[in-house]
C-alpha cells in the first residue's frame, strides 16, 4: 500500500481492489463518480464523520463499509464467541483433570521404576545362583521365568498404588522401605 498524490486519485481508485479511506475531512471525499472500476472494489471508510459517500453502494462492484459498520460487526462476533466459552471452559477443565490424573500417577513412576530394577536384581542374582547349581540349566527359559514374574509384581504393584481407596503415599513409603528403594534418580 503507497500513499498517492490527490490528484491521481481516480487512477489509483481504478487499480485496487481495496480503498482505504482515513481523513479528517468534515465531508465526504470519495463518492460514486469518482469510481470508474470495471472489478470488484472493497472501500473501508476508517474517517469520523464518514468520508465516503453512500451513493458508492449504488455501484454494482463497490462494497463499502465504514467504521461503524465494522465495530458492529466486531460486537456481533464477540457476542457469538461468547455463546462457546461454556465449552472452552468444559473442554478446559476436562484436559485440566486429565493432566492431574497424569500428574498423580506420574508420581509413582520413579517408585516402580526403582522397585523393577531392584526386583531385575534379585532376579538375576537368583538365575545366577541357580546356573552354578543345576546341570544343563536352561538360562533362556530361566530369564523368560523371572521377567515375566518381576513384570507381574511390578505390575500388581502399580495397581496398587493407583487404588483410589487407599494412600499412595502411604504405600510409597512403605514399598521403599521394604525394598530399601532409592527412587530419586528416577525423578
Amino acid at each position: 500500500m503507497l500513499a498517492k498524490d490527490y490528484s491521481q486519485l481516480q487512477e489509483e481508485i481504478i487499480k485496487s481492489d481495496i480503498l482505504i479511506v482515513a481523513t479528517g475531512a468534515q465531508n465526504p471525499t470519495i463518492d460514486k463518480y469518482l469510481i470508474q472500476n470495471k472489478k470488484p472494489l472493497l472501500i473501508l471508510d476508517l474517517s469520523i464523520p464518514k468520508n465516503v459517500d453512500d451513493n458508492v453502494t449504488e455501484l454494482p462492484m463497490v462494497s463499502l463499509v465504514h467504521l461503524d459498520h465494522l465495530s458492529q460487526m466486531t460486537d456481533e462476533t464477540l457476542e457469538n464467541r461468547k455463546q462457546f466459552i461454556p465449552v472452552a471452559e468444559s473442554i478446559i477443565a476436562e484436559i485440566k483433570a486429565d493432566f492431574e490424573a497424569w500428574l498423580e500417577n506420574r508420581k509413582f513412576a520413579p517408585t516402580i521404576k526403582a522397585l523393577k530394577e531392584k526386583l531385575q536384581v534379585f532376579a538375576s542374582a537368583e538365575v545366577d545362583s541357580q546356573r552354578k547349581k543345576i546341570n544343563e540349566f536352561n538360562e533362556a527359559q530361566a530369564e523368560l521365568i523371572s521377567a515375566n514374574i518381576v513384570q507381574k509384581i511390578t505390575n500388581h504393584f502399580a495397581h496398587h498404588l493407583k487404588d483410589d481407596s487407599l494412600s499412595s503415599d502411604d504405600s510409597i513409603k512403605l514399598i521403599k522401605k521394604v525394598f530399601q528403594l532409592d527412587s530419586k534418580k528416577y525423578v
